[in-house]
């Protein structure tokens, strides 16, 4: 699947070049993850995972291999784990491997104050309340600079 979110003039006329973007979407439900799959995979693939251990190693391995995400979107509640834990033990990784950080948003079903700003001080680049509408996360993507996939 291709997207056209990194665009470099190259051999091709002037083209921008379309790339893979590659998204990792974290929750502990699995309703919750295929609704955002079907949201976000027009912007690009889709990796599902249910745990935060697991998806600190999915990082950590796409950073080994030099194939970073893009883009991770955490659920806060993630059974018995925090995920504004994973979104700070992620960045820490991103750190120490001096990888190109990814775009982190937070969902929640729980959209109070105290939650968003605890979110954002722990480094999330957005956050977004459960249910996911689709027009809210495409605003918020392109806001962040991603932009659909070609047909």
């Amino acid at each position: 699947m291709l997207n056209s979110k990194k665009g470099s003039a190259g051999e091709s006329g002037g083209q921008p070049r379309e790339v893979f973007m590659k998204i990792l979407i974290v929750d502990d439900e699995m309703a919750a993850l295929t609704k955002m799959k079907v949201l976000l995979g027009a912007f690009g693939d889709c990796t599902l995972c249910t745990g935060a251990q697991q998806a600190l190693q999915m990082c950590a391995k796409a950073i080994q291999a030099s194939k970073p995400f893009d883009l991770i979107t955490i659920d806060i509640h993630l059974g018995h784990a925090d995920g504004n834990d994973l979104l700070e033990s992620i960045n820490e990784l991103e750190i120490k491997e001096h990888a190109a950080p990814a775009k982190k948003i937070m969902v929640t079903a729980s959209g109070t104050k105290e939650n968003l700003v605890k979110a954002y001080a722990k480094g999330c680049d957005g956050f977004i309340v459960k249910p996911v509408q689709r027009d809210a996360l495409e605003q918020k993507m392109l806001a962040m600079g991603f932009v659909k996939k070609s047909a």
